[in-house]
């Protein structure tokens, strides 16, 4: 039977309530067997003792709620407990960065619609009129040559923001130049990434096969993160260099502003 209880906390009063594995269970939506396997795991922290009986609060609650989400999102159980041990916060903008991915249909396994991938014909042209920019482009992974020996891109974000550019007045060169001068960078960023999963499971295993697997898992867990990294970090940059540069502000819907006076 569930229950308030007063516990003291820093010299402060609280009020917790306590659950049965069965009450629990009812209360987050899962099984008994699967709040097991949680703990099994190690996704779920142990149980609270009271006397001779174990109990569960709210905490156990959240952090069952916090797997539901997580696991919904798609992420496996490896990259799950990576997440909840790193705490709310890593889990929370994993959550937030495979948002945005769904949001931009493009995750990675998924199957791209090639009409996502096509360069339109202006687009298109104008990458023709500059030598080198598709091989250039493709060197980076940018562009790929398709069966049939012509060109598309590699990401929809990536073609829908080049017609975008386009739209808005800025020269293909111009387009070419900031595509390959950020393919570059993410290059180098990509490089130190793969360095860093590669270091840290070598310090638990040499062999082959486990290499792999503890590779495959730490991508899993770090690639969300670091990509939401990257590009809030730039997003602060970029607000920085316009703020010194042309004093404009960038407000929370992104729209550029004077600086109030």
């Amino acid at each position: 039977m569930s229950g308030d209880t007063d516990s003291d906390v820093r010299g402060t009063r609280r009020r917790t309530t306590e659950y049965t594995v069965d009450e629990l269970a009812e209360r987050t939506g899962m099984t008994v067997r699967n709040i097991r396997a949680h703990q099994s795991r190690r996704l779920l922290h142990p149980p609270l003792r009271a006397g001779r009986r174990s109990v569960y609060d709210d905490s156990h609650v959240e952090r069952l709620r916090l797997i539901q989400r997580l696991q919904d999102a798609g992420f496996t159980l490896a990259a799950v407990r990576a997440l909840v041990h790193a705490g709310s916060e890593a889990s929370e903008v994993a959550l937030a960065w495979r948002a945005e991915a769904v949001a931009m249909r493009f995750l990675p396994g998924d199957g791209i619609p090639a009409g996502k991938l096509t360069i339109e014909p202006e687009g298109m042209t104008a990458l023709l009129a500059q030598p080198g920019a598709l091989e250039r482009l493709e060197s980076f992974g940018v562009v790929r040559r398709t069966p049939g020996g012509g060109w598309q891109g590699t990401h929809p974000v990536l073609v829908s923001a080049g017609r975008r550019a386009r739209e808005s007045g800025l020269s293909s060169p111009e387009i070419t130049g900031l595509q390959l001068m950020v393919a570059e960078h993410t290059s180098h960023i990509a490089d130190e990434l793969v360095r860093s999963f590669q270091q840290h499971v070598r310090e638990t295993s040499d062999d082959e096969a486990h290499l792999m697997a503890e590779l495959r898992e730490a991508y899993e867990v770090l690639s969300p993160l670091v990509t939401a990294i990257v590009t809030a970090s730039f997003e602060v940059q970029l607000a920085r260099t316009l703020r010194a540069q042309f004093g404009l502000d960038i407000d929370d819907h992104g729209r550029a502003t004077p600086p109030e006076a």
